[in-house]
């Protein structure tokens, strides 16, 4: 039987070297861990650049490439608070040029959340959907919304090659008058080698670009992988986990 492994830090660089020991102490493959992020605003520069170094020493995808697939920071930051048309058109701009690209089947996972293709052939905004849905709400009662990333009876059942995001849960509650948003990430494979870093600093902006639009406190984000691994580089891994929870970085 399978018993969760739950890791809860302040940040998402120390949540990612906790969730790397963790996967080490236990042959680094591990079954359902549950990471939460308390403080989705806060950027350890330091460890973004351990990780981009070895990314980069490895010629593996960049922590800032990955954070782009599930929120288009550097494009958001273009825009007025509340211009969806032109970062949406600014971010297809950008998402047909990376198609042309060796890697164009990967990378779409913001694209679902904004261009979801329906049942009946539509695509659905289901990001601004629920942006607008909060910004709806008269009340503030605990509510929570979903953003489904595969397609429903497609690549969702295959087991390599598909979305590793399952599905985003964003959460809505109240504290003495202000809204809070949290939200809850679902992913059935999740690589801590090239991925979980930038997963976990993507869903950080992610949370912060929906509580910018919502005028909403940011509240934490909770990851669930239901499948954990390291396939290479372990050493290497553990050694930059390391110095991150140490603050060592000489």
């Amino acid at each position: 039987m399978n018993e969760p492994k739950v890791i809860i830090e302040e940040d998402f660089s120390l949540a990612w070297a906790k969730a790397l020991c963790a996967l080490k102490s236990n042959s680094w493959d591990m079954w359902d861990l549950v990471v939460t992020i308390k403080k989705p605003n806060f950027e350890n520069k330091k460890a973004i650049k351990k990780l981009t170094d070895f990314a980069k020493l490895k010629s593996l995808i960049l922590p800032k490439q990955v954070l782009h697939t599930i929120f288009p920071q550097r494009i958001y930051k273009k825009v007025n608070k509340g211009d969806r048309n032109k970062f949406y058109k600014w971010y297809n701009i950008f998402y047909n040029n990376t198609r042309k690209m060796p890697h164009s089947n990967w990378g779409t996972y913001f694209e679902r959340m904004i261009n979801y293709r329906t049942s009946d052939g539509r695509n659905y905004d289901q990001l601004g959907n629920i942006i607008d849905h909060i910004n709806g709400r008269n009340h503030n009662h605990r509510a929570s919304n979903i953003i489904f990333v595969p397609q429903i009876g497609t690549d969702s059942n295959r087991t390599m090659g598909a979305p590793c995001l399952n599905y985003i849960t964003v959460q809505i509650e109240s504290n003495e008058g202000n809204r809070i948003v949290s939200l809850l990430a679902v992913y059935r494979n999740h690589d801590f080698r090239q991925r979980a870093f930038g997963n976990y600093w993507g869903l950080c902006e992610l949370l912060k670009y929906i509580c910018n639009e919502t005028d909403s406190l940011l509240g934490s984000i909770t990851c669930m992988s239901s499948h954990a691994y390291v396939d290479k580089d372990k050493s290497k891994l553990y050694d930059i986990a390391t110095k991150i929870l140490n603050n060592d970085y000489e």
